[in-house]
């Protein structure tokens, strides 16, 4: 039996998967600790790892290749999300932030496992094509082909509120090309697991609460009608 408590917990457990509301900070500081070792076009391809207000092993998704960052420095970042984009680096590119995050969250699902190097690199490429074009300059033919292969994959129906579990942490007070260290792109789920698994989760959790709402409102009508 779930008392009125129990019930309470639920509730708010399957709103924070439903809506994964996010518990930014408004900025705060990036050591960045990691760049990984896949290298494409003598580019170190992500996703990179920082120390985020204390958070070891971060891993952020670099959506800037006009910045460079040091293994080792540290900067100062506003968090944005998308309702703020226009404190963003490249400020209101409502769309290109939103393929950019749909395709973190693609490079996201298949690092880890070796052979999928080479596509992680053309991902990290397609990221930085999205605000920069002179990113690509010097892909080979089919390098180019690959990165092209996965801007061709975005969906044409993406909007902001599917990315609100996203941070974008902001260089503070720079314009590209000029800032300390690169705009990176936090996935602010649960580390320790698989984020693919939480998101699975979390649309299990969904599914889960719209259907035992349906019955229980089905429920009703029968008794009304009865």
């Amino acid at each position: 039996m779930i008392n009125s408590a129990q019930k309470l917990v639920g509730a708010a457990v399957i709103a924070l998967l439903c809506f994964a509301p996010s518990a930014f900070a408004d900025g705060g500081s990036l050591t960045l600790t990691g760049a990984g070792n896949n290298i494409m076009n003598n580019v170190y391809v992500g996703p990179y790892y920082a120390t985020v207000n204390g958070v070891a092993n971060t891993a952020v998704i670099c959506d800037d290749f006009e910045d460079d960052s040091v293994v080792g420095h540290t900067w100062s970042f506003n968090t944005n999300n998308f309702s703020t984009l226009g404190s963003a680096l490249w400020g209101n590119q409502t769309a290109n932030y939103e393929s950019a995050a749909w395709l973190t969250l693609q490079m996201l699902s298949l690092d880890g496992n070796p052979s999928n190097k080479t596509q992680v690199g053309y991902l990290s490429f397609a990221i930085w094509s999205l605000f920069d074009k002179g990113a690509l300059a010097g892909l080979t033919p089919a390098q180019l082909a690959g990165v092209n292969a996965w801007l061709a994959k975005v969906p044409g129906n993406l909007t902001t509120a599917m990315f609100s579990n996203f941070a974008i942490l902001t260089p503070q007070g720079c314009t590209p090309g000029s800032c300390p260290g690169q705009e990176f792109l936090e996935l602010t789920v649960p580390d320790g697991g698989s984020n693919a698994m939480f998101l699975f989760m979390a649309g299990l959790a969904c599914f889960a609460a719209i259907f035992l709402r349906g019955r229980r409102q089905s429920a009703r009508g029968a008794s009304h009608l009865a």
